[in-house]
């Protein structure tokens, strides 16, 4: 009953249309008293107002005498009846019954109507209430957020005031750290980095010679001001070369390298910023000499203290360090064994044997040993070298150092009878020789004196003498090499010499395609300065031996970039030059970075830069491999020609630079 209801209300007009046809069929075709029933229709035209619109029940009771009338005009008799006492009265009975249904009907829809007119009022009402209490909430919340609005104005210069005043206090804390701690230090502190670690680094020591008499012969003001100045140099020079400066002690200095951030080439670090001091202390003519000892080895690295903390090296390498620094001779850098053998391959020295010459009454002796020492460091693997470098030791009885060369010697000569004896002889009087007592620790000191670097152009195995001779001088007179730019940055990774070569190489091809005397200027300035932007490499890639990630891959190309961005601020505004830097890793044909430029897109001076310096990366020592064979080296770079790296109309001008000049 309920679906046939729910289907009657759904679909009412269909509802409605049958139900009259079913009217007229049972009403005109089966009772005779047709006229009587015409109020029948009054039920679905009232049905019909109520649930459907008046429009549509208008249309429903024109529909409805529609019927009526086609049916009376095709029947017209059925309707003419003559009215009997009992057809009178089953009329006004079923007219009867209809006025009682529609009374009924009507009532009951009036009642629904009513019904659903209070529903609807009461939910008016309810409506109406509802719209007032939203009105309140509405004006509570408008009145609220005012007031919300400005309590967190005032909260908000409350807390704005507070946080400046914290930020001026952070300031200050930062800037007293700063000024009394390295600012490494400092950064691995906020940031809960720093940790107390064992590491092999290197220790500088140095301090100025007679600095106790020149205070007692100058006013306190002035050995102040004189210290101050000193001490101002110097950390420049320690900090553009990543030392850590652990403490002043008076005129003296102790810095580390190598810590707190782990740099691999921590020796090397040290001796060029050394050498860098000693040369800034005689430039500017300053009244004492400095001396300068450095040592490499293990030290416990960290915070000591309680309340009071510093960050300083803790162990016999620290010892070793000082007490070189006060053997070493005024203005010289003097390092021991492990520090020398970590920097041979870039800096001239000689040696300073553990028993010291002059007391052997042999002057001359140490002479030949310095340059028997010399000629070595340009030749190491030299069996005769070594082998009368081990003859000079034993003439001088230094067991020990001869004890060690004699070795060598004996495993490149092993047939050598003379050797062997020799070997042999000290090896029973090694123990007798002389110790160098420190602080009551026996330890046998073997010392260096570092006399300068190397010249990374005179190295013939790679670069032909009559090149070296045909552009030395003009390439020293043209431009002055800026060392003090270049060499903070070529030291973290091994590559000390390197940009000269670069510059020198670079000036020469520029020169043999006859540019001009501009272009030969900036391709010289390119060379130089090719790799400058490094330093926003970390130190870890740029030390790797192996192959290196894509993640790693994308921090290295940076740094042509970075280079540009270094030389702008340092005042350079020559686009031209540039150019040439920010493009010198791209590949003739196309694949390199930093744009990915090909053929003639790719400046000639970038072109240039970059095979002299794939020449002198694989000609020269890295701390990771030897060098490579300068012909071999060229065989691997016409290969890499062939494959679209380099420009081929230069590579031959190159070869031709190589073989004649």
């Amino acid at each position: 009953m309920e679906a046939l209801k729910r289907y009657v209300m759904l679909n009412f007009e269909q509802a409605f249309v049958l139900t009259i046809l079913i009217s007229v069929v049972v009403l005109y075709y089966f009772l005779p008293h047709k006229l009587a029933f015409l109020d029948f229709y009054f039920l679905p035209v009232l049905t019909a107002a109520y649930y459907l619109d008046s429009h549509r029940a208008v249309l429903g009771a024109i529909f409805c005498i529609l019927i009526v009338s086609i049916y009376a005009l095709l029947y017209p008799l059925t309707f003419h009846v003559v009215p009997s006492p009992m057809d009178l009265a089953l009329s006004i009975i079923v007219w009867g019954s209809f006025l009682v249904l529609t009374g009924a009907l009507v009532s009951n829809l009036k009642l629904k109507l009513k019904e659903e007119t209070l529903t609807k009022r009461l939910i008016e009402g309810e409506l109406t209430d509802s719209r007032e209490a939203l009105e309140d909430t509405a004006k509570q919340l408008t009145e609220h957020k005012e007031h919300f609005e400005a309590k967190v104005m005032e909260r908000t210069v409350h807390l704005e005031k507070a946080k400046e005043v914290v930020e001026n206090l952070k300031e200050k804390v930062e800037e007293a750290l700063y000024n009394t701690m390295d600012p490494t230090v400092v950064k691995l502190i906020i940031e809960k980095r720093l940790r107390t670690d064992k590491r092999i680094i290197s220790v500088l020591f140095s301090d100025l010679k007679s600095f106790t008499e020149f205070s007692e012969e100058h006013k306190p003001e002035i050995v102040v001001t004189q210290l101050n100045a000193f001490f101002a140099e110097m950390e420049t020079v320690l900090l553009n070369y990543g030392a850590h400066i652990d403490k002043y002690m008076g005129d003296g200095i102790m810095a580390e390298f190598g810590a707190p951030l782990d740099h691999a080439r921590h020796a090397l670090m040290a001796v060029t910023a050394a050498l860098r001091m000693q040369q800034i202390v005689m430039d500017n003519q300053f009244p004492l000499q400095m001396r300068i000892g450095i040592a490499t080895g293990e030290a416990i690295i960290g915070l000591i203290g309680q309340k009071r903390q510093t960050y300083t090296a803790l162990g016999d390498v620290v010892n070793v360090a000082s007490r070189i620094e006060q053997l070493c001779k005024p203005g010289g850098v003097t390092v021991d064994e492990a520090t020398y053998e970590s920097v041979k391959q870039y800096f001239r020295a000689r040696i300073i044997t553990a028993t010291p010459l002059n007391r052997l009454g042999d002057n001359q002796l140490g002479k030949r040993i310095s340059t028997c020492f010399e000629k070595l460091s340009v030749s190491p693997d030299d069996p005769s070298l070594i082998r009368e470098m081990g003859f000079l030791f034993r003439e001088a009885k230094d067991f020990v150092q001869a004890h060690h060369y004699l070795r060598r010697a004996l495993s490149l000569l092993p047939d050598d009878e003379v050797l062997k004896l020799a070997f042999a002889e000290c090896s029973v009087k090694m123990d007798q020789e002389q110790d160098i007592n420190i602080r009551g620790k026996k330890i046998k000191l073997r010392l260096y004196e570092i006399t300068g670097l190397k010249d990374p152009l005179q190295k013939e195995e790679s670069i032909p003498r009559h090149l070296y001779d045909r552009y030395r001088n003009e390439v020293d007179s043209l431009l002055e090499y800026p060392a003090e730019i270049i060499h903070p940055v070529e030291v973290i990774d091994g590559t000390l010499g390197h940009s000269r070569v670069v510059g020198f190489l670079s000036y020469a091809i520029a020169d043999a395609l006859h540019l001009s005397d501009k272009d030969k200027q900036d391709v010289l300035l390119a060379g130089y300065f090719c790799d400058i932007g490094k330093t926003i490499i970390p130190h870890h890639i740029l030390n790797q031996a192996g192959t290196i990630t894509d993640k790693e891959l994308e921090e290295l190309i940076k740094h042509p970039r970075e280079g540009i961005r270094v030389l702008k601020k340092m005042g350079y505004e020559n686009e031209n030059l540039f150019q040439m830097i920010i493009n010198h890793h791209e590949n003739f044909h196309g694949g390199g970075y930093p744009a990915g430029l090909s053929g003639d897109q790719i400046p000639l001076g970038a072109r240039i830069v970059a095979i002299a310096d794939t020449y002198d990366a694989l000609t020269s020592w890295r701390p990771f491999r030897n060098c490579w064979d300068c012909e071999a080296a060229y065989a691997e770079m016409e290969r890499s020609m062939a494959r679209g790296k380099f420009d081929p109309a230069l590579m031959p001008v190159f070869g031709k630079l190589l073989r004649d000049g």
